[in-house]
C-alpha cells in the first residue's frame, strides 16, 4: 500500500530540517532520548524496588506470625505433655516443659501483638490465644497441686482437670489454626501482588528497551557521520599528531628529544624531577651529560645521519637499562626506551624510567624467593619424615591387627577348652578365674582395637556425602539398643548438610553410647540438640546420669583414662579420646558442662 502524496511530502520536510541541523544537536537529541529512557527505567525500577521492598516486609512479617504462633502452641503442647506426664509419673523432670513455657509465652505474645499492631481483627484473636494460654498454664498449674496434694491412686479429681486442659487446648489449636490460615490468605494476596508489580516492571523495561534501541541505531549513524568529519580533521594535524602519538606511545617516565647532533632539545618536568636540572641547563648540551654510558646513544645517531643501515647497537622500540647522572654527581639506575621520530629532519626520542624502587623491589623478591627455596626444602625433608612416621604407624597397626590380637584370641579359646576338658572338676573359684582371664583378654583386645581406631583418625579419608542428622541418630540409636526404659530425645530441627558422615556418626555413637554405658538408672534420659552457630553447628548430648566433677573435665578425655576402676565398670578409656581428636581434626571443639549428681552435657562443634 503506498503512502498518500501529503504524508511523503510531510515526512521528506521533516528529515529535510532534521538533516540540516548540526551533528552536535542532533547528537545532543539522541543522547536526550536515550537519557530519558535511562530515567524513566531507574524510576521504574526505584518504585518496583520500593513496593516490592514493602511486600518482602509483610510477607516476612506474615512469616514470624506464622513461625511465632507456631512455637508457643509447641511449648504449650510440650508443657501439656510435660504435666501430663508428671501426673502419671510424679516425676518432677517431666515438668521442665512446663516451667520453660513460664519463662517464654509472654515474649512469644508480645512479638505476635507487636506484629499484628496494624491489623485489629488478627490482634484481638492474639489476645484470646493469650487467654487461653494464660488458663491453660493456670489449669496446668492446678494438675500439678491436685497431683502434689492427691493420695495415690485417686484420680478423679485429676481425671475432671486433665480433660478440662485437653478442652482449652483444643480451643487455643483452633485459634492459632485461624489466625495462621489469615495470614496464609494475606501471604496469598502478597504473591499476586508481587507478581502484578514485576510484570509492570518488566513491560516498562522492554519499552525503555526497545526506544533505546532505536536510539542506540540513531547514534550509531549520527556517530559515523561524526567520524568522517574527524578523519577529514586528522589528515590535516597528521604531521603534528605524529609527535604526540610517539610520546604517547613510548613515555614511561621522562621524555628526551634529540636533534641529529645528539643534542637535548626537549626536556620534560618529570626529566628535570628525576635528574635535578631545569630544561634551560641541559638544552642544547650532549645526551653524554646525563648518562654513565651514552656512547650507544651517538653511535645510533651517527649511522642514521651516515645514512647506513639501522643495525646499531640501539635497537629502536626497545628498552634497556643503564645509570643516569644527577646534576649533584650520584648515579641512580634507569630504564631507557628510544624511538625515531620522522618530522622535518629525523630525531631520536628517549623515554627514561627511573628504575630505583623497582631495583629495590626485585631484590628484595629474590631474597623472598631464597628464603622460600629454603623453606620449602624445609618442608619437603619434614614430608619425608612424616611418610616415614606414618609408614612405620601402619606397619605397627599392622603388627597390633596381626600379631598381638590372635595370641589373645588362642589364650581365650585355651581357657575354654580347659573348662571343657575339666568340666565337673574345677572348683567355683577357679571357673570365676578362668572367667576372669577371659574378661582381660576382651579387655586386651578392645584396647587394642580402640588404639588402631585412635592411630587411624586424621589419616583416612573419609568421604564427604549428604547426611540427614535426625535419621543419622535414628540409625545410631538402633544399633546401640538402649534398654527399654531408657529414653532417648532428639531435637527435630537437626540440620541436613555435606560432610564425613562416617566420622559424625563415630562422634555420637561413642557420646550416645558413653551416657548410656555409664547411667547409675535402667530408665535414664538423653536428649540430643543443635544450635546453628553461622559456620559451625554446635550439637549437644546431654544426660541425667552420675555426672562428672568439673576437676575430672580433661582427664575423660585423655586416652585410657577412666573414672571407675575397670573392675567395677568394665571401659578401655579410649571411646573419649577418639571422639575429642576426631572433633578437633575437623576443625571444632568439644567441652563438657556438668556437675557431679546433676547429669552431663557433652558439647561439640562441627563444620557446616
Amino acid at each position: 500500500m503506498s503512502r498518500p502524496p501529503m504524508q511523503n511530502t510531510s515526512f521528506k520536510k521533516t528529515w529535510a530540517g532534521w538533516s540540516r541541523l548540526p551533528i552536535r544537536d542532533r547528537g545532543a537529541i539522541v543522547v536526550a532520548i536515550l537519557a530519558t529512557c535511562l530515567v524513566i527505567t531507574l524510576i521504574a525500577w526505584v518504585w518496583s524496588r520500593d513496593v516490592l521492598n514493602a511486600v518482602r516486609r509483610e510477607m516476612e512479617s506474615t512469616d514470624e506470625v506464622i513461625n511465632e504462633s507456631n512455637q508457643l502452641l509447641l511449648e504449650q503442647i510440650n508443657a501439656e505433655t510435660g504435666v501430663r506426664g508428671y501426673a502419671l509419673t510424679r516425676d518432677r523432670a517431666f515438668l521442665e516443659p512446663y516451667r520453660q513455657s513460664l519463662v517464654h509465652y509472654q515474649p512469644s505474645l508480645t512479638r505476635l501483638q507487636q506484629l499484628q499492631q496494624k491489623k485489629p481483627g488478627q490482634l484481638e484473636e492474639v489476645n484470646i490465644i493469650q487467654q487461653l494460654v494464660q488458663r491453660n498454664l493456670a489449669m496446668s498449674r492446678q494438675v500439678i497441686d491436685a497431683t502434689d496434694v492427691q493420695p495415690s491412686g485417686t484420680a478423679l479429681s485429676l481425671n475432671t482437670l486433665l480433660y478440662q486442659d485437653k478442652a482449652n487446648m483444643d480451643a487455643l489449636r483452633a485459634s492459632v489454626g485461624k489466625m495462621q490460615q489469615r495470614e496464609q490468605l494475606r501471604k496469598k494476596d502478597l504473591l499476586q501482588q508481587r507478581e502484578k508489580i514485576q510484570e509492570a516492571t518488566s513491560a516498562a523495561i522492554w519499552l525503555t528497551a526497545v526506544i533505546s534501541g532505536l536510539g542506540f541505531f540513531a547514534a550509531i549513524y549520527l556517530f559515523s557521520q561524526l567520524d568522517r568529519e574527524l578523519r577529514e580533521r586528522e589528515a590535516r594535524l597528521h604531521e603534528s599528531r605524529s609527535l604526540l602519538e610517539a610520546i604517547v606511545a613510548n613515555v614511561v617516565d621522562g621524555v628526551l628529544i634529540l636533534n641529529e647532533d645528539s643534542q637535548i632539545e626537549t626536556f620534560n618536568p618529570t626529566a628535570s624531577a628525576l635528574f635535578g636540572y631545569q630544561p634551560d641547563e641541559v638544552i642544547g648540551c650532549e645526551v653524554e651529560r646525563l648518562l654513565v654510558e651514552a656512547q650507544s646513544l651517538t653511535r645510533h645517531r651517527h649511522t642514521t645521519t651516515q645514512q647506513s643501515a639501522m643495525d646499531s647497537s640501539v635497537q629502536t622500540g626497545h628498552a634497556w637499562q643503564t645509570s643516569g647522572i644527577r646534576k649533584d654527581g650520584t648515579t641512580f639506575p634507569i630504564a631507557i626506551s628510544v624511538s625515531d621520530v620522522q618530522l622535518d629532519d629525523r630525531r631520536l626520542l628517549a623515554i627514561i624510567r627511573d628504575m630505583t624502587d623497582v631495583q629495590a623491589t626485585q631484590e628484595k623478591l629474590q631474597s623472598r624467593a631464597d628464603e622460600l627455596t629454603r623453606i620449602t626444602t624445609i618442608l619437603a625433608q619434614t614430608n619425608i619424615t612424616l611418610e616415614d612416621r606414618n609408614r612405620e604407624l601402619e606397619q605397627f597397626a599392622y603388627v597390633a591387627s596381626h600379631d598381638l590380637k590372635a595370641p589373645l584370641r588362642a589364650i581365650a579359646n585355651l581357657s575354654e577348652w580347659i573348662e571343657e576338658d575339666l568340666q565337673g572338676q574345677l572348683g567355683a573359684e577357679n571357673q570365676r578365674q578362668m572367667v576372669l582371664l577371659r574378661g582381660r583378654v576382651h579387655r586386651m583386645e578392645a584396647l587394642i582395637n580402640g588404639l588402631l581406631e585412635y592411630s587411624r583418625v586424621g589419616r583416612a579419608k573419609a568421604p564427604l556425602e549428604p547426611v540427614a542428622v535426625q535419621v543419622l541418630l535414628e540409625e545410631i540409636v538402633d544399633s546401640l539398643a538402649p534398654p527399654e526404659t531408657f529414653t532417648i530425645a532428639i531435637a527435630p530441627n537437626l540440620p541436613t548438610f555435606t560432610t564425613k558422615v562416617l566420622l559424625l556418626r563415630q562422634v555420637f555413637a561413642n557420646l550416645i553410647g558413653n551416657a548410656i554405658k555409664h547411667h547409675d538408672r535402667p530408665n535414664g534420659h538423653i536428649t540430643i540438640t543443635v544450635e546453628d552457630q553461622g559456620a559451625f553447628y554446635k550439637f549437644a548430648v546431654a544426660d541425667d546420669g552420675p555426672g562428672i566433677a568439673s576437676t575430672y573435665y580433661d582427664k575423660v578425655f585423655i586416652i585410657f583414662q577412666t573414672l571407675k576402676a575397670r573392675d567395677t565398670k568394665e571401659s578401655t578409656g579410649i571411646g573419649l579420646a577418639i571422639v575429642k581428636r576426631i572433633v578437633e581434626a575437623e576443625g571444632g571443639n568439644i567441652w563438657i558442662d556438668s556437675q557431679e549428681g546433676s547429669g552431663a552435657t557433652f558439647h561439640f562443634t562441627w563444620l557446616k
